[in-house]
């Protein structure tokens, strides 16, 4: 079933779970998120960031993730992930979409609050949720030089309270250390800075990156707050893994390449479904 992610998002709250966000980049890759969650039955959020919209196409990726979700038997949320305009999260809602991410972390924070404020206020419109980011979560490129992750813009605790106040959000990507992408060195979390935020405000927060960290450390976000784990770049590694096991067999059947692409994906799916402790809460 095809729901918003404030009702996902929410129910994990307050039980103390998380839910894997995933990114997909074809269908292939939809499938086995929503093929593996319903085996497992678990709730899950399919997201999409600009880049791949624009590879896919608007109109076509809306409808293969949608007609996906709506006939899944778990509660399934599609969602913008890194809008960073307002006629983005448009474009995107006016297509179905029952969540949106509205970046507006590189503004200043008052900017922030405009920004979000208007998305908040279109998404109610459709019944759709709002994420919103705060601080600078990097990418995988940021790590490159020593001491680079010091020079990240963290969260401030107090402007997430303000921010959450007058913007109207349904969830808060905090930025307490993690990075976009796959790292050889695991980035280090501040998990007072996680822990203050959470005092601060109500909503569901949010942890960016989740690819790059240990199971350990996802366990111990959960435990502190966290209700939502984006992951990415894993999938995007499984699946190519899985379809090139397949090539190496020396077959060319572009069905049972898929076959095999797929289980490589599901693979990951099934393994952050069980870390996040949201296995049998559809």
């Amino acid at each position: 079933m095809l729901i918003s992610s404030k009702d996902i998002l929410k129910k994990a709250q307050q039980s103390g779970y998380g839910v894997p966000g995933f990114n997909f980049y074809n269908q292939d890759v939809v499938e086995s998120i929503v093929e593996t969650a319903e085996a497992l039955s678990s709730p899950v959020i399919l997201m999409i960031t600009p880049i791949y919209i624009e590879n896919l196409g608007l109109e076509s990726a809306a409808f293969m993730a949608r007609c996906v979700a709506e006939a899944a038997r778990v509660p399934v949320a599609l969602h913008l992930d890194h809008g960073h305009t307002y006629e983005q999260a448009q474009r995107c809602l006016e297509a179905g979409f029952t969540s949106v991410m509205i970046d507006g972390s590189e503004l200043p924070l008052q900017e922030n609050i405009q920004l979000t404020q208007k998305v908040v206020a279109l998404a109610q419109k459709y019944g759709a949720s709002v994420e919103a980011e705060l601080g600078a979560v990097g990418g995988a490129e940021d790590m490159a030089q020593e001491g680079a992750q010091q020079k990240l813009a963290l969260v401030d605790p107090e402007d997430a309270k303000i921010f959450v106040q007058e913007s109207g959000i349904d969830s808060l990507a905090p930025a307490i250390g993690t990075v976009h992408g796959m790292t050889k060195k695991e980035p280090c979390l501040d998990l007072p800075l996680l822990q203050a935020v959470r005092k601060r405000v109500d909503v569901p927060l949010v942890l960016h990156g989740g690819s790059g960290l240990a199971d350990d450390t996802i366990r111990l976000m959960i435990r502190n707050g966290i209700s939502k784990v984006n992951v990415g770049t894993e999938l995007k590694i499984g699946w190519m893994q899985g379809l090139t096991a397949y090539f190496k067999t020396g077959a060319y059947e572009p069905r049972f390449a898929r076959s095999s692409a797929k289980e490589g994906v599901m693979q990951v799916v099934a393994k952050k479904i069980e870390l996040l402790g949201s296995k049998g809460k559809a």
